[in-house]
Formats: structure tokens, sequence, C-alpha cells
């Protein structure tokens, strides 16, 4: 099998998925969520990100443009970035598939975060008060 292309990316916590929904607030750190996987016991954490103003997670490019907004107990937001880039350059190279000619990430590229500042109340995370989930 001969490929065109092939995408290499790292778990993003969008509003709407198990990483994001059922993510917790990291107590001890500002901004940072924790979503922990039940069968394992494996925790990802995620920085808080605005996505209507945030694109450099997606995509990026070969040169540094990729941007990590999660990390592990094991792996840092900076190593999990230098080895999917890694995986990217050397699987390109021995396919002979050139890097994504289009233009870097842009606001809005994609399906998520288009719903403007507020997110829908159908949107939930698992630390909110069940009270105020109940009101909205």
């Amino acid at each position: 099998m001969k490929p065109d292309d092939f995408d290499v990316t790292i778990i993003t916590t969008y509003p709407g998925t198990p990483y994001y929904d059922y993510a917790v607030k990291d107590p001890d750190k500002k901004d940072v969520w924790i979503y922990t996987y039940q069968d394992t016991g494996d925790k990802l954490y995620s920085y808080e990100v605005d996505y209507n103003t945030t694109a450099d997670y997606y995509k990026g490019d070969p040169n540094g443009g990729y941007k990590s907004y999660v990390y592990t107990d094991h792996l840092t937001s900076e190593r999990l970035v230098a080895l999917r880039d890694y995986v990217e350059r050397d699987i390109r190279k021995k396919l002979n598939i050139p890097f994504n000619p289009s233009g870097a990430s842009v606001r809005y590229e994609h399906s998520m975060g288009q719903m403007g500042s507020e997110l829908p109340s159908t949107i939930l995370r698992s630390s909110r008060d069940k009270e105020e989930l109940a009101v909205n």
C-alpha cells in the first residue's frame, strides 16, 4: 500500500469529548484539568485553552509550529510534540510524502470551537456543581 498522506496528532481536549467533559480541575495547578482513564488510572493533564482564539495545537508546521496543550505523568507537552514531529518526519521520509503544503493553521479551520465565547449548557465538566447544571 502506498498512501498519499497520513496524519499524526496529539489528543486535543475539545469540549464535548470525554477528555474535556470528564476532566476535573487540578487542585494544585491553576488552569489545569485532569482526565483519568477509568480502566488504567492513567491521567491526561490539559491546560485551559480558548479554542475560539487558539489554533496552533492543530496541524502546525514541520518547523516547530505544532503545540500541545496536554501532558501526562511521564511525558511533557514539549516531549509529546518532539515525539510527534519525529514520527511525522520519519514516516514522510520513508514513504517519500512531502509535508502538507497548505498554509499554517488558522482560527476556525475545523468544526470545533466555532460557537462563540460561551459554551452551550449541554457541554459539561464533571467538576461543575450539579445544582448549577440542573439550572442550566
